[in-house]
């Protein structure tokens, strides 16, 4: 089996570079800090950072076993389910009026306007 590199690009190197820069700004700043910090916060801080972990991976188990229960009873997704296109207002609860989903789809270009509390679609005559 072949094996795959990823292909190197300006963006890749980049975010190298910069992630590089963090980490040694990084190391920098903990070098600063360590000799100034007691063995006493030291410990408290593996603790929280270690129950952190803890914490974090336990509750990222249970959703995967939840994910693989819902897996297990209902099986792979066979397509998305059905939506419908009709609804009369949009997010900020105006009304619309329009004249069919079926023109708008087919125009070329479509024009909004809102007045009021209503919002308005129409397919210009010419375009």
């Amino acid at each position: 089996m072949a094996i795959l590199h990823p292909k190197v690009t300006v963006r890749g190197t980049i975010h190298a570079a910069v992630t590089l820069f963090f980490w040694c700004l990084f190391v920098y700043w903990w070098l600063r800090v360590i000799p100034q910090t007691s063995a006493r916060d030291a410990v408290g801080a593996i603790v929280l950072i270690a129950l952190t972990i803890l914490a974090t991976t336990v509750l990222t188990l249970v959703w995967v076993r939840y994910n693989v229960a819902i897996f297990r009873r209902k099986g792979p997704r066979k397509g998305l389910p059905p939506v419908s296109e009709e609804c009369d207002a949009d997010r900020l609860g105006r009304g619309l009026d329009h004249p069919g989903y079926d023109s708008l789809k087919r125009s070329r270009a479509v024009v909004v306007s809102c007045e009021g509390e209503r919002k308005s679609f129409s397919v210009p005559r010419s375009v």
